[in-house]
């Protein structure tokens, strides 16, 4: 999907009073079976230690070639940047992307610090989803959601705890590198707060997804009202003192972020790192009100209040339109044992948990969720779309880690009739 910055402008705020429950229609998923797209010994003959996918994966399709952006950890025998963690890229087809280029990380946290001094990503910077967009003469850009962390304290088992948040890159060379931006969504508790009671927090792979200001799909960007499109950002957030429902008074649920979509590309290609840390508002209590980041440049404030759009302790969320139903579809790993699915005919309304549909491997770990359109545009299905995640038999253990892929079959009707 291609955007350029000269067919949008500033918008406003969605009117609704919180996140709806879709009500009528039914939604089927068939789940076709599984197949294995990566195996550990495979991963290690690529020259990586963990990943990929560490995260959510991104995609470009160009023709009939597709170009992988995926999170990862590169082994000592890696010539390009040995034994760094970062966004590396891929080549291949849906059933195998394992032509990789060069053994390069196209962003990590060695390569260059944050532009406006904050320390977010000093310790891993590694990301996934990517989004083709055209600067206001014309000129071709990928912009880059990645997942920052700072590490510190002591975690159980797992060596250094980790707070993260989400930063936002470009890239003007086809994806061979990218250039950071800064921190646009932080989770509500400072990181202090994380580190000192020796705990993570994992704030997801992100997102980047087009949609009108109430989260309708836009079905043609260049007939749009340009006074409504936004880039929408699902990540995961934890604020005790929120108005939160059920669980998520104590658990960390899943939110959403935004931002108008003309600001992010004119403030990209311009260059102006500053403005990205007060770009994106968090959706709270009906309206996208309140601070992703708390303005510090090490976390230390807290950012803005949110209210969940999915009440539920889910983590790297990843959505795609479907044309075929007419409806979002978004997929998330719950406590790195299961991926669950919800539909909606926005991007605000959730259908609650499609039972039927939820993904499971017996004995193991299943987690980080992409789904992937099965047409010109990854980012939109039409009745067949993939979904690739990870099963591991000792997570975090890298060693029985497989990555897989599964092909959907999605159905829908209202209550007047098919769609």
């Amino acid at each position: 999907m291609r955007v350029s910055a000269t067919m949008l402008l500033l918008v406003c705020c969605v009117a609704s009073k919180g996140p709806a429950t879709e009500q009528s229609g039914v939604f089927t998923i068939n789940k076709i079976s599984e197949s294995i797209v990566l195996t550990t010994a495979q991963r290690g003959s690529l020259q990586f230690q963990f990943g990929p996918p560490d995260g959510t994966i991104g995609v470009v399709k160009e023709g009939e070639a597709y170009t992988f952006f995926m999170p990862a950890a590169s082994s000592a025998s890696c010539k390009g940047t040995p034994s760094t963690g970062g966004t590396y890229r891929f080549g291949g087809s849906l059933a195998s992307f394992r032509a990789i280029h060069g053994c390069s990380a196209a962003l990590s946290s060695r390569q260059g610090a944050d532009p406006n001094g904050y320390t977010f990503d000093r310790d891993y910077a590694e990301g996934g989803p990517v989004l083709a967009v055209h600067s206001a003469s014309g000129a071709a850009g990928l912009l880059h959601i990645y997942h920052g962390e700072w590490q510190g304290g002591r975690c159980s088992g797992l060596g250094k705890c980790f707070y993260s948040s989400l930063g936002l890159a470009l890239s003007n060379d086809g994806g061979a590198s990218f250039a950071k931006l800064g921190e646009i969504v932080q989770p509500f508790v400072t990181r202090s707060t994380v580190i000192n009671a020796n705990e993570n927090f994992d704030v997801g792979g992100g997102t980047l997804l087009i949609a009108d200001g109430e989260g309708r799909h836009i079905a043609n960007l260049a007939s749009a009202d340009t006074a409504s499109t936004y880039l929408y950002v699902f990540y995961t957030d934890f604020d005790p003192s929120a108005a939160a429902s059920g669980s998520c008074s104590s658990d960390a649920c899943l939110a959403v972020a935004r931002a108008p979509l003309a600001a992010v590309i004119a403030n990209a290609f311009d260059g102006k790192s500053a403005t990205f840390p007060t770009l994106f508002k968090k959706f709270y209590q009906g309206g996208f009100t309140e601070p992703g980041t708390g303005g510090d440049p090490n976390d230390a404030v807290n950012s803005g209040h949110y209210t969940p759009v999915i009440a539920a302790a889910g983590n790297f969320p990843s959505a795609i339109f479907d044309e075929s139903a007419q409806q979002y579809l978004i997929a998330y790993s719950t406590d790195n044992s299961a991926i669950e699915f919800q539909h909606g005919s926005t991007l605000l309304s959730w259908s609650g948990p499609i039972a039927s549909a939820t993904i499971t491997s017996r004995g193991k770990s299943v987690l980080y969720p992409t789904l992937i359109g099965e047409g010109d545009d990854p980012a939109t299905g039409n009745g067949h779309p993939w979904l690739f995640y990870v099963t591991a038999s000792h997570w975090p253990d890298w060693k029985g880690v497989n990555v897989m892929r599964r092909g959907l079959k999605i159905a829908y009707s209202d209550r007047i009739g098919a769609r």
